[in-house]
């Protein structure tokens, strides 16, 4: 009878085995149909759509939301009083530093009185990273990347909470690593690597630093807190097979961001798109810079540099249309009260570098004015009043060129009174540069 039990309780054991085994087949046949993406610190804005009831489409698309357009609520408001261009007066580039070879211009440190600069080791692929105080001459050395150039565009940023430099730098292994710098002769910080782009964005506050280890996913860390983040949204992907739409061929390039002076919004911007995300919120719109019909232009108008004017009511933007190399870059203005967009035509075909005055009303931009009878590209400072468009050319009697250095070959100083630029000697007869130098224009307003 003990026998009967046995041999009834293993062949119950096997009909159980076998009842699970199939129930867990058919389970993994159904998680293999409906498989999602696993889960995700932050949930992303972007929806997708609810999948019917069982049973399952065969191949379940998972479509993203069109990003909204930006909505612009607020009501023409009139600009701060500001002198009238004709009021301004600009004295002779002074030179105040040189060099073996060339110099860029990362930007002005809040104090008014250094600047961030790089300086190309000769004969060398790195640059120096430092910065140069015009008053004194005070070089201090803050590190030296590798496998960029300065017409490449990457630059450092300045984190003023820490009175450190950020910037990315190309490991042994070839990976994109973020790297913070105290000052000489501290060691460097390693704070992320296997970035996507080599392009950072820093906050007004100098306290966080926007970067990219996956195309579509901004991050930022935060420099006091020594903390990573990551965005709660996601930037759109355009299909290559989208893109000849857009009047390209190729792409897409890189994301690129400035942050709002008020550290609440960063503007992200590729060829395909530009887009405002507001942080509080965590949601992203579409900003509309136009689309070009015509014979000599067809396509949708996108930037490769973008400024925030101090007190961030505009925008300023060299934009264009088609795939790099472009046959033009132009200045579109978008007052962020109204979005109201203003392309400003100086009829002139390729503008590089933008710098605002501290009154948010005025701007310089650097510009292709013409050849020399070498074929060396002359360049021109336009000055511009951001309310009406109106243009003029200052310091017209010197001869600047190749002063662009990518788009960030001049800055205007938080205080108003000074224009550093890139003002370097060049071979006319080679187009080789001779020597590197760094120029101050001193800035006096007569009222």
């Amino acid at each position: 009878m003990k026998r009967m039990f046995s041999i009834a309780g293993g062949l119950l054991g096997l009909l159980v085995l076998v009842g699970l085994a199939v129930v867990l087949a058919m389970t993994l046949d159904q998680l293999r149909e409906g498989a999602q993406p696993g889960f995700q610190t932050f949930q992303s804005p972007i929806e997708t759509p609810t999948l019917p009831p069982y049973p399952l489409p065969e191949t379940p698309t998972l479509v993203p939301m069109p990003v909204p357009p930006c909505l612009f609520a607020g009501q023409p408001v009139p600009a701060e009083p500001a002198p009238p261009l004709e009021a301004y007066r600009f004295s002779e580039p002074r030179v105040v530093l040189t060099h073996p070879s060339a110099i860029g211009i990362a930007g002005w440190l809040p104090d008014g009185q250094r600047l961030l600069i790089t300086r190309l080791t000769p004969d060398q692929s790195g640059e120096y990273i430092e910065t140069f105080n015009v008053k004194t001459g005070e070089l201090q050395r803050y590190g030296e990347w590798q496998g960029f150039s300065i017409v490449s565009n990457p630059k450092p940023v300045w984190l003023a909470s820490a009175q450190a430099v950020a910037f990315v730098d190309v490991s042994h292994n070839k990976q994109n690593v973020l790297l913070i710098s105290r000052g000489e002769g501290l060691p460097l910080e390693e704070v992320v690597t296997g970035l996507t782009t080599s392009y950072l964005a820093v906050s007004s506050d100098g306290r966080r630093v926007v970067f990219f280890t996956a195309q579509d996913r901004p991050e930022a860390f935060d420099v006091a807190q020594a903390q990573r983040q990551t965005f709660p949204f996601t930037l759109p992907l355009t299909p290559w097979q989208e893109l000849s739409a857009l009047g390209q061929q190729f792409g897409p390039e890189p994301y690129r961001a400035a942050w709002h002076p008020n550290g609440d919004q960063v503007a992200f911007y590729n060829d395909t798109g530009f887009y405002l995300a507001d942080l509080p919120s965590g949601q992203i719109c579409e900003l509309d810079l136009g689309f070009e019909k015509s014979e000599a232009r067809y396509g949708k108008r996108w930037t490769f540099h973008v400024q925030w004017s101090p007190n961030g009511r505009y925008i300023a933007a060299l934009t264009t249309v088609g795939d790099p190399p472009v046959h033009f870059t132009d200045l579109t203005l978008i007052d962020m009260n109204t979005g109201e967009r203003r392309y400003l035509n100086l009829g002139l075909q390729y503008l590089y570098a933008i710098a605002w005055a501290p009154n948010s009303h005025d701007l310089l931009v650097i510009a292709k004015k013409g050849t020399s009878e070498n074929g060396l590209e002359l360049h021109g400072l336009y000055f511009i009043n951001a309310t009406t468009g109106y243009a003029k050319e200052i310091l017209a009697d010197h001869q600047f060129v190749n002063i662009n250095i990518g788009a960030w070959g001049i800055a205007w100083s938080p205080t108003g009174q000074a224009i550093a630029l890139a003002c370097p000697v060049v071979e006319p007869k080679e187009h080789l540069m001779i020597e590197g130098r760094l120029c101050i224009v001193s800035v006096e307003v007569t009222r």
